[in-house]
């Protein structure tokens, strides 16, 4: 999959397969997210969180993607995420001049 997806969209689709088999009886989401953050590190890539202002979209997209096998909008929602990383990553970089 690495080579097919582009590094967000692998990144995405790391926690999407964590989240999928669920191996764990709590934590899976925490381990899914540091999964998909080292993935995003190592393709050169911040670390993306997921505000707890849209955990509940979070979950809900996450739900539906399950359920349609879609999983466009998670990777959409993670994409944006990254973008606004990197663009906050920017910000403070500029800030500190």
């Amino acid at each position: 999959q690495r080579k097919k997806l582009h590094p967000i969209e692998f990144a995405a689709w790391m926690h999407n397969q964590f989240i999928n088999i669920h191996p764990f009886v709590d934590g899976n989401g925490r381990v899914a997210r540091l999964l998909m953050n080292l993935s995003l590190l190592r393709a050169g890539y911040v670390i993306t969180i997921i505000p707890p202002v849209i955990r509940s979209d979070y979950i809900e997209i996450i739900r539906t993607a399950q359920k349609s096998d879609d999983p466009k909008p998670f990777y959409d929602l993670i994409s944006n995420l990254v973008w606004e990383a990197l663009k906050e990553q920017l910000r403070l970089i500029k800030g500190k001049k």
